[in-house]
């Protein structure tokens, strides 16, 4: 995995209220926008973290393996998110990663998950994946791909 690592205290105020808004949970005024930010952290096994959002949306069987899998192996997560932050990047194009995760030292990683099947989704997701890194380079940006040996990031 490759990215540029950042502290909390090093965001530009207008993104310290957004990663405040997702980590309290709590609707937040952003940039004159109402943006509903909702906490989707949960514990327990890959079958049990599939909470409930507003719109009914929760993980695929694809992006809980990788959680299950990867993410809760990590010992320095202070936070995971489900389609947790949604970006909106210069060509007004908006981007949501599938996991948000917070380090404990307080650095912001997006996960793109993606399943072993080269759909033609794909290829969507990556350019606008790819636009959010240029975009948002002070994020730790991860393409994951499941593959029948495992993940390739």
């Amino acid at each position: 995995m490759s990215g540029c690592h950042f502290r909390y205290e090093d965001l530009p105020a207008h993104l310290k209220v957004q990663v405040d808004a997702m980590w309290d949970g709590k609707k937040s005024e952003v940039r004159g926008q109402k943006s509903e930010f909702r906490s989707q952290e949960s514990e327990g096994k890959a079958g049990e973290d599939r909470p409930a959002r507003a719109a009914g949306r929760c993980p695929n069987k694809t992006e809980a393996s990788y959680r299950a899998d990867v993410i809760a192996r990590r010992t320095d997560v202070a936070a995971v998110h489900y389609e947790g932050l949604t970006v909106r990047m210069a060509n007004g194009h908006r981007y949501t990663p599938d996991w948000v995760v917070v380090t404990a030292g307080g650095r912001i990683e997006c996960h793109e998950v993606k399943g072993g099947y080269a759909l033609h989704s794909h290829q969507r997701a990556r350019l606008a994946f790819d636009q959010a890194r240029i975009e948002f380079p002070w994020i730790m940006w991860v393409w994951a791909v499941k593959t029948k040996n495992g993940w390739r990031s």
